[in-house]
């Protein structure tokens, strides 16, 4: 079991924003989207079925705080967003 702790390497995160980030409507969509494999930005809307405006919005958020990088035409989960999506699934086991 992963600790929210270990989460990022970068103690000085704004938790609060991070809170806020990751409880968006559609985020949740697009990490375990990623998690399969990097995607370009058309095939993140596509399976999502999120309009442009708020995948770019949700996609800089996330880049902000390192969960998602973008790697020339394509967006893929880093280490910290590969440790988010761990807890994420612990979490949606707890609720279920």
């Amino acid at each position: 079991m992963i600790s929210v702790r270990d989460l990022f390497e970068d103690n000085t995160l704004d938790k609060r924003r991070f809170l806020k980030v990751i409880s968006r409507n559609g985020i949740s969509d697009i990490l375990f989207t990623l998690e399969k494999s990097p995607r370009r930005f058309s095939q993140l809307m596509f399976e999502t079925k999120l309009n442009p405006g708020i995948l770019d919005r949700h996609l800089k958020a996330l880049m902000e705080l390192k969960i998602v990088e973008k790697n020339e035409e394509t967006y893929e989960l880093t280490n910290s967003g590969r440790r988010l999506i761990e807890i994420l699934r612990q979490l949606f086991l707890e609720f279920r």
